[in-house]
Protein backbone atom coordinates (compact mmCIF):
# COMPACT_ATOMS: atom_id res chain seq x y z
CA UNK A 1 0.00 0.00 0.00
CA UNK A 2 1.31 3.45 -0.93
CA UNK A 3 2.07 5.60 2.15
CA UNK A 4 -0.21 8.36 0.84
CA UNK A 5 -3.13 5.91 0.91
CA UNK A 6 -2.41 5.44 4.61
CA UNK A 7 -2.36 9.22 5.14
CA UNK A 8 -5.70 9.68 3.36
CA UNK A 9 -7.17 6.72 5.25
CA UNK A 10 -6.28 8.47 8.52
CA UNK A 11 -7.94 11.67 7.24
CA UNK A 12 -11.22 9.87 6.44
CA UNK A 13 -11.16 7.91 9.71
CA UNK A 14 -10.94 11.28 11.48
CA UNK A 15 -13.80 12.57 9.30
CA UNK A 16 -15.94 9.62 10.42
CA UNK A 17 -15.22 10.56 14.05
CA UNK A 18 -15.84 14.27 13.39
CA UNK A 19 -12.30 15.06 14.55
CA UNK A 20 -11.34 18.25 12.70
CA UNK A 21 -7.97 18.49 14.46
CA UNK A 22 -6.93 14.99 13.37
CA UNK A 23 -8.10 15.70 9.80
CA UNK A 24 -5.94 18.83 9.65
CA UNK A 25 -3.01 17.04 11.33
CA UNK A 26 -2.84 14.72 8.32
CA UNK A 27 -2.49 17.70 5.95
CA UNK A 28 0.24 20.14 5.00
CA UNK A 29 0.33 23.54 6.69
CA UNK A 30 -0.96 25.46 3.64
CA UNK A 31 -3.74 22.98 2.76
CA UNK A 32 -6.78 24.26 0.88
CA UNK A 33 -10.23 22.72 0.42
CA UNK A 34 -12.48 23.61 -2.53
CA UNK A 35 -16.19 22.85 -2.71
CA UNK A 36 -17.86 23.52 -6.09
CA UNK A 37 -21.25 24.91 -6.92
CA UNK A 38 -23.56 27.46 -5.35
CA UNK A 39 -24.67 25.75 -2.17
CA UNK A 40 -24.01 27.04 1.33
CA UNK A 41 -20.86 24.87 1.37
CA UNK A 42 -19.39 26.23 -1.88
CA UNK A 43 -16.09 28.06 -1.65
CA UNK A 44 -12.40 27.76 -0.97
CA UNK A 45 -11.26 27.09 2.57
CA UNK A 46 -7.83 27.12 4.17
CA UNK A 47 -6.61 25.57 7.41
CA UNK A 48 -8.08 28.45 9.46
CA UNK A 49 -11.53 28.33 7.84
CA UNK A 50 -11.89 24.55 7.43
CA UNK A 51 -13.59 24.27 10.82
CA UNK A 52 -16.28 26.66 9.60
CA UNK A 53 -16.99 24.33 6.65
CA UNK A 54 -17.36 21.36 8.98
CA UNK A 55 -19.53 23.41 11.39
CA UNK A 56 -21.81 24.44 8.49
CA UNK A 57 -22.16 20.81 7.39
CA UNK A 58 -23.00 19.78 10.96
CA UNK A 59 -25.54 22.58 11.36
CA UNK A 60 -27.26 21.93 8.02
CA UNK A 61 -27.32 18.17 8.51
CA UNK A 62 -28.06 18.14 12.22
CA UNK A 63 -25.12 15.79 12.78
CA UNK A 64 -26.49 13.19 10.33
CA UNK A 65 -23.74 13.45 7.67
CA UNK A 66 -22.06 10.12 6.90
CA UNK A 67 -19.30 9.51 4.35
CA UNK A 68 -19.02 5.93 3.13
CA UNK A 69 -15.56 5.60 1.56
CA UNK A 70 -15.48 3.03 -1.25
CA UNK A 71 -11.89 3.31 -2.43
CA UNK A 72 -8.73 5.32 -1.82
CA UNK A 73 -5.90 5.40 -4.34
CA UNK A 74 -2.76 7.51 -4.28
CA UNK A 75 0.58 8.14 -5.92
CA UNK A 76 3.43 10.39 -4.82
CA UNK A 77 1.59 13.46 -6.17
CA UNK A 78 -2.14 12.75 -6.11
CA UNK A 79 -4.87 10.91 -4.26
CA UNK A 80 -8.44 10.03 -5.15
CA UNK A 81 -11.25 8.99 -2.83
CA UNK A 82 -14.52 7.52 -4.13
CA UNK A 83 -17.41 7.80 -1.72
CA UNK A 84 -21.13 7.94 -1.13
CA UNK A 85 -22.34 10.55 1.32
CA UNK A 86 -25.66 10.75 3.09
CA UNK A 87 -27.31 13.43 5.17
CA UNK A 88 -30.81 14.03 6.51
CA UNK A 89 -32.23 17.49 5.95
CA UNK A 90 -35.79 18.58 6.54
CA UNK A 91 -36.71 15.07 7.63
CA UNK A 92 -35.60 13.57 4.32
CA UNK A 93 -32.52 11.42 3.82
CA UNK A 94 -30.37 12.43 0.84
CA UNK A 95 -27.54 10.49 -0.73
CA UNK A 96 -24.96 11.56 -3.29
CA UNK A 97 -21.83 10.15 -4.85
CA UNK A 98 -18.66 12.18 -5.02
CA UNK A 99 -14.94 12.03 -5.70
CA UNK A 100 -12.33 13.84 -3.63
CA UNK A 101 -9.15 14.60 -5.52
CA UNK A 102 -6.03 15.49 -3.54
CA UNK A 103 -2.72 17.10 -4.45
CA UNK A 104 0.07 15.73 -2.32
CA UNK A 105 3.48 17.22 -1.67
CA UNK A 106 6.19 15.65 0.46
CA UNK A 107 3.79 12.99 1.72
CA UNK A 108 1.25 15.56 2.99
CA UNK A 109 -2.07 16.47 1.32
CA UNK A 110 -1.97 20.14 0.33
CA UNK A 111 -5.13 20.62 -1.77
CA UNK A 112 -8.54 18.95 -1.80
CA UNK A 113 -11.16 19.26 -4.52
CA UNK A 114 -14.69 17.84 -4.35
CA UNK A 115 -16.32 16.58 -7.57
CA UNK A 116 -19.92 15.45 -6.99
CA UNK A 117 -21.31 13.16 -9.69
CA UNK A 118 -24.39 15.41 -9.93
CA UNK A 119 -23.57 19.00 -9.00
CA UNK A 120 -27.22 20.09 -9.25
CA UNK A 121 -28.21 17.42 -6.73
CA UNK A 122 -25.29 18.36 -4.46
CA UNK A 123 -26.29 22.05 -4.53
CA UNK A 124 -29.94 21.19 -3.80
CA UNK A 125 -29.00 19.01 -0.83
CA UNK A 126 -26.76 21.66 0.72
CA UNK A 127 -28.88 24.71 -0.27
Amino acid sequence: MHPNVETLTRFYAALARGDVYAMLAACGEAVTFQVPGRSRLAGKYDRASFGALVDTMRALGGGTFVADVHDITATDLHGMVLMTCSVTRGGKKHEYRTVHVWRIQGGRPIAWYEYPRDLYQFDAIWA
